[in-house]
């Protein structure tokens, strides 16, 4: 085991091989480079032009692209990474892509690669992987399919990948419980807007997230909706007794002397005020 072929070296001493399909991208990677002041930047169009010049004269650094024709930056990465390609085995690859997806990063990560950078690429990004390669102690270590990787690396990414895998079973059950909760929520108020009175059952529909407690949150909503219904009877009882018709006013009788006054027999006189 050994550390990669840039470890420990300085940005000035660098020897980096860039290959990319494109002339515009390449002219624009080897301008960042050639900014760095790096020792030496060779560019090619293939993988053929690049594993000629290389085994010449061994880069300390490979940058490259993911898709390529007629064969790609996967497939580049798999021959240097071989027992036999020593010592091109040992050195840095890093990929640029537009493509950056989890599982092109995974891929690349487990076959040998030391960094994916997305497109566009900017002066600083490649400039910061660039010096934390520099101090990348990571060793190379051989595999039994005879193809050499960055050690522990295959471990780590199996980790990650548990993580997530942890992350979106627990985003899953979350969701289902939101469902079951509305479930509930929604039988709940039906049974609030149904007539005092109504003995139905409450039946909560067998849908594929509440159909494994469907029965106990049956049971939870009767529970809910029988509170409700006897506080509602509570209710009418209470106020039946609270509006009790007003009693009538007691008719008031006239004095016996008023009704003298206005009640004479015919054919009398009224005293006289003498």
């Amino acid at each position: 085991m050994k550390n990669h072929a840039a470890y420990g070296l300085e940005m000035e001493d660098l020897d980096v091989v860039v290959v990319e399909d494109s002339r515009p991208m390449q002219t624009i990677i080897r301008s960042i480079l050639l900014s760095f002041k790096v020792a030496r930047v060779r560019a090619f169009d293939s993988v053929d032009e690049a594993l000629q010049s290389m085994l010449a004269e061994p880069p300390n650094v490979i940058l490259t692209d993911w898709r390529m024709e007629p064969a790609s930056g996967y497939q580049l990465l798999r021959l240097v990474r071989h027992r036999h390609m020593d010592p091109l085995c040992y050195v840095p690859i890093l990929f640029i892509t537009a493509h950056g997806t989890r599982a092109l990063v995974d891929r690349a990560l487990r076959a040998g690669a030391h960094h994916l950078l997305v497109k566009p690429l900017s002066p600083s990004t490649l400039y910061s992987r660039l010096r934390w390669l520099l101090r990348d102690d990571r060793v190379m270590a051989l595999e039994n399919s005879g193809f050499y990787n960055i050690l522990g690396v295959s471990k780590l990414l199996d980790q990650a990948a548990e993580k997530i895998q942890t992350l979106e079973n627990a985003r899953s059950y979350h969701q289902q419980a939101i469902r079951k909760l509305a479930a509930v929520q929604e039988a709940v108020e039906k049974e609030f807007e149904r007539p005092a009175g109504d003995g139905q059952d409450v039946m909560i529909p067998e849908t594929p997230f509440v159909h494994g407690n469907a029965k106990q949150l049956q049971e939870e909503a009767e529970t809910v909706a029988a509170e409700a219904r006897s506080v509602e009877k509570m209710g009418i009882k209470l106020s039946g007794k609270a509006e009790k018709p007003a009693a009538k006013p007691e008719k008031k009788l006239a004095p016996a002397s008023a009704y003298a006054s206005t009640h004479r027999p015919s054919g009398s006189r009224a005293p006289s005020s003498r």
